[in-house]
């Protein structure tokens, strides 16, 4: 998938989270626009593709964004 709003693969999201496990939101904050000027739609795909990927962190288990 592509996240149109930070003009970035999930590929790419999901590398840089696997380098270093941030919380969701900071996460979406970091390496996204999706919580401040972007759309948001890619967010709940991306946290269950991370889920899957067990690459979120464990206070982020919850948190939605």
């Amino acid at each position: 998938m592509y996240c149109m709003c930070s003009d970035k693969s999930f590929s790419d999201i999901i590398d840089y989270q696997s380098k270093a496990l941030l919380p969701f939101k900071k996460l979406l904050n970091e390496y996204t626009n999706c919580a401040t000027t972007g759309c948001g739609s890619c967010i709940e795909p991306l946290q269950i593709e991370l889920e899957q990927l067990d690459l979120l962190s464990i206070e982020s288990s919850t948190d939605a964004g």
